[in-house]
């Protein structure tokens, strides 16, 4: 096996900030309009008036609150960069609203238009391609990249090429055990992905360390050498090994956790998923599980959030935790025949994330997009061609930086023939229209931008609320330090801005290379997954205050704080700030996941789960994002992109 890359080429308080920003400010500033919403703006078609959370426009917004992006095809994409943050706030504020009436008609009408070049929006177009090949597809993203949160950052650090993923991280693996979980989709075959994989070794260290960043923060705690770091006590190593000897714990809290492991015989119903989805998942915790300790709501809110339940035990369905294996719930997938997946399945990772499958699907309906790319390596890490995008012969294009405005059917949904899509790009307002639509974007930004919603859409659609993430990638020469201190991984306790949890992980062996070192001496990317869990606070005002705690925060700030947290945990391991970092990127995601209290998966108040509603077909418009599963995975994503154009097939 070949090594690629031996070719050289102050601290801030979660606390403090919602206590002095959003809870100071008092209540008056929940469900206040928006200033510049008072007068109705002129111009037909607009959507209806939403009442904002926050009484702030949140369009100014520079480049100093981005940060840099690395290098690359995806430097001027890191999340959402304050020229798309600004773009979407500016739309929300409807400061777009005559600039629309007097959009200009490009006289392009296409097959279909598709909205969002995410895992659904992708799927959308390879699917309905693969039945038309000789229709013609319009892309439209917001974003200066395709990928929706599956992109990556690359860094060029003393040589060496390294990537990290942006937020979307992760197959289900190995495909036996995705496919016993339904976590399976066929375009993994259908895209030639390799159906065997191989990881590297660590070269010059002992260390144990993990294939993905997600099993180590709390589900296979084993299979990693792992540190607790607390203030006031250091770096505990491998804490489950010993109960929790060198932690500043009670004894009760380290008996909670011991139990919490250990418990495996939750109540067997037949109705178990519904009952699930009654309650939270605190309550489960402190009602099933006899657990009502705030250090372990503290330890898993986190976790539970980064998995992908947005938010923390006291917001989120039982049944949302069961979905995400979080202790406890999981014992409901002996009863539901699948075991414990813990016990059979991982995630596996490209170098930058499920960036890798992504790049594959746009691979096949743009198959210049990545240059003369066939093999695994070079549909991975190929600049892209961006004059491909929008080529005039192309059955597929695809324009980037293209916010969508406004959709609407040209006359009555039941009987149009054709729908008007507004999109801005390059300061101007573009129409096209189209014989059918998907919009495959979140349900926040779906209901104010089609504009002949029927209430039961939109009232649907206001079910979805979202929560933000924090992907940090972190750029370092060499991490001596953590082989000398013996952790592969790292969780972290304290009230700050600066994350909690980060840790090596080997890469996957592509076309018998590996496209990164593993060596110690050499330089790696980690990467931190911050969420921004303020408990207490109900469900919509904690979304609110999530947002608002990420969108204070500049680069530098967050970049200060990430200085100080690693001084203080890898010095006495040799860690130097200046010298052992080479870069930080920060990716932020505004709405990076579907939050699901109790009674979204079922239904409640005889009512059906909103996401029936939102699947069936508006006239000539569907629907689709992974969030309508009630879980963001790629898989998921796929699936309802591949519903969706199937549905459009049909008219």
């Amino acid at each position: 096996m070949k090594k690629k890359f031996d070719k050289k080429v102050s601290s801030i308080s979660r606390r403090d900030f919602v206590g002095g920003t959003l809870i100071g400010s008092g209540v008056a500033l929940l469900s206040a309009l928006a200033p510049r919403w008072a007068t109705a703006k002129g111009g037909a078609n607009l959507p209806p008036e939403f009442p904002q959370s926050i009484a702030a426009p949140l369009n100014t917004l520079d480049a100093s609150w981005t940060g840099p992006g690395g290098v690359g095809s995806y430097a001027k994409a890191n999340g959402n960069t304050h020229d798309v943050v600004n773009a979407a706030h500016t739309f929300r504020n409807r400061d777009f609203d005559t600039q629309l009436a007097n959009a200009e008609a490009t006289g392009e009408h296409f097959d279909l238009v598709i909205v969002g070049a995410g895992f659904a929006g992708i799927s959308a177009a390879y699917t309905y391609l693969k039945s038309k090949p000789e229709a013609r597809i319009l892309i439209l993203e917001n974003h200066a990249m395709f990928g929706g949160e599956a992109r990556q950052n690359e860094f060029e650090v003393d040589g060496y090429r390294l990537w990290g993923p942006q937020g979307s991280n992760g197959a289900v693996w190995p495909l036996d055990g995705a496919k016993k979980i339904g976590m399976y989709s066929d375009l993994w075959a259908e895209l030639d992905l390799p159906t065997e994989l191989e990881w590297q070794e660590a070269s010059n260290s002992d260390l144990k360390i993990p294939k993905d960043i997600y099993s180590p923060m709390h589900l296979t705690w084993e299979e990693t050498d792992l540190g607790w770091f607390h203030d006031e006590t250091g770096m505990a190593v491998n804490p489950w090994s010993n109960r929790f000897r060198d932690v500043p714990l009670d004894d009760k809290t380290k008996n909670d956790l011991i139990w919490m492991e250990l418990y495996r015989q939750p109540q067997e119903r037949e109705d178990w998923a519904q009952w699930l989805d009654s309650m939270t998942y605190k309550e489960f915790m402190k009602n099933e599980m006899g657990i009502d300790n705030e250090f372990i709501d503290e330890y898993l809110n986190p976790f539970a959030a980064a998995m992908g339940c947005g938010l923390g035990t006291d917001v989120i369905s039982a049944y949302q935790a069961f979905n995400f294996i979080q202790p406890g719930v999981n014992q409901y997938g002996r009863q539901f025949g699948i075991g414990d997946p813990t016990d059979y399945v991982y995630l596996a990772s490209f170098p930058g994330g499920n960036t890798g499958i992504l790049r594959h699907l746009v691979h096949r309906i743009i198959p210049n997009v990545f240059g003369d790319a066939e093999s695994l390596t070079e549909i991975i890490s190929n600049p892209v061609n961006f004059a491909a995008l929008d080529g005039a012969a192309q059955a597929v294009k695809m324009r980037l930086s293209s916010l969508v405005v406004n959709v609407h059917h040209e006359g009555p949904a039941e009987s149009a023939e054709k729908v008007q899509i507004t999109y801005l790009n390059d300061e101007k307002m573009h129409q096209v229209t189209a014989d059918r639509v998907v919009m495959a974007g979140q349900q926040h930004l779906n209901k104010r931008v089609v504009t002949d919603l029927p209430e039961a859409y939109r009232a649907a659609m206001d079910e979805f609320k979202h929560s933000p993430m924090l992907t940090v990638n972190v750029a370092l020469r060499n991490w001596k330090f953590m082989d000398n201190m013996g952790v592969a991984s790292v969780r972290w306790f304290g009230d700050n801005m600066g994350g909690w949890f980060t840790s090596l992980r080997k890469q996957m062996v592509l076309d018998g290379e590996e496209p990164m070192p593993l060596d110690p001496e050499k330089p790696t990317v980690l990467t931190l997954y911050n969420s921004f869990c303020t408990p207490g606070l109900p469900l919509h005002e904690q979304t609110v205050a999530a947002r608002m705690q990420l969108f204070s925060l500049s680069y530098a700030d967050v970049e200060n704080e990430i200085r100080s947290q690693f001084t203080k945990m890898f010095g006495p391991g040799g860690f130097d700030a200046d010298r052992d970092i080479a870069g930080i990127t920060l990716n932020r995601q505004g709405h990076a996941y579907l939050v699901t209290p109790p009674g979204f998966f079922f239904g409640k108040d005889g009512n059906p789960p909103p996401s029936d509603v939102i699947r069936k077909p508006h006239g000539r418009i569907a629907f689709a994002h992974s969030e309508l599963m009630g879980y963001q995975m790629w898989e998921g994503a796929a699936h309802e992109g591949d519903r969706a154009a199937k549905q459009m097939l049909q008219i």
